[in-house]
């Protein structure tokens, strides 16, 4: 009698054991996050009914971008930050953690991503907390804040000092969680958000010439003729986080010295700071 090899179905055997195991963790990994997510929905749900006014009166205090907010508007910007926050670990390095710093520095991100549909950076788990300027790597400049793989960092007293002064342009909060959009969607490539990469090259066609022209009179050691910062012209993942800065908080010097970059942000970002915030 003819031997049968038991090598063709052993190998069979192995194959449709593989393709059941992938199957099942692309079918269990939607499965985890959407029961995980019921979780911390009702745990959001629970803590916005029972301390909706401490978060209120404390962004009310240090946020003039929300206090200008109707209440309907309030509640969602509170929902979408204690999402945020319970997304994430916040470290603090050499700092005495005080409860106000988690929800300041959630709320710069859910500022920044009011009109979009994903806002929850999902790429970056932690979040360091410093007291002041930093040193990094090999870097002889101390930082204010940095966006790397390992997470978001910002300086605490610098973090403060773009929110009580929200009219120069210069606020920490915002230019970080500016990187980390932008390395959410074109470096990580995890919650993707589709519609914003795509209005990002829009953007790009009217931001783009501003930077080269920023950049020509940067080499030249011209005066900067725009109302851009001139750390502007560093590069265009910094031209991109300094817009953001002008955008939030000189909206109306940034709408009358260029329009179209005005009207650019404010497509890209789904928001129209001197009118009404969209949908």
């Amino acid at each position: 009698m003819e031997e049968i090899s038991s090598e063709p179905i052993l190998t069979t055997l192995l194959l449709v054991g593989g393709i059941f195991l992938v199957a099942g963790y692309f079918c269990a990994s939607p499965i985890r996050r959407y029961l995980y997510n019921r979780k911390i929905s009702s745990v959001v749900e629970a803590e916005l009914t029972a301390n909706w006014k401490y978060y209120d009166d404390l962004l009310c205090s240090y946020n003039n971008y929300y206090k200008r907010l109707d209440a309907e508007n309030r509640t969602k910007f509170i929902t979408r930050l204690l999402h945020f926050q319970h997304s994430k670990e916040f470290e603090f390095v050499q700092l005495d953690a005080q409860p106000e710093m988690p929800v300041l520095v959630s709320a710069a991100a859910i500022q920044l991503t009011f009109g979009l549909d994903h806002y929850l950076l999902d790429f970056f788990k932690k979040i360091y907390i410093t007291e002041c300027d930093y040193y990094y790597g090999l870097n002889q400049t101390p930082f204010q804040g940095h966006v790397s793989s390992q997470g978001i960092y910002l300086s605490w007293n610098n973090f403060v000092k773009g929110y009580k002064f929200d009219d120069d342009a210069q606020n920490v909060g915002l230019h970080e969680m500016a990187h980390a959009l932008a390395y959410t969607n074109f470096v990580a490539h995890e919650d993707m958000d589709y519609d914003f990469i795509a209005r990002f090259y829009r953007f790009s066609k009217t931001a783009r010439p501003i930077f080269n022209h920023m950049q020509m009179y940067s080499d030249a050691q011209m005066p900067n003729d725009t109302i851009l910062d001139n750390y502007a012209a560093t590069n265009y993942n910094e031209f991109w986080a300094v817009c953001v800065e002008t955008f939030f908080e000189k909206p109306g010097e940034l709408c009358e010295q260029m329009p179209d970059l005005y009207a650019a942000l404010s497509d890209l970002l789904n928001q129209n700071l001197l009118e009404s915030i969209k949908n």
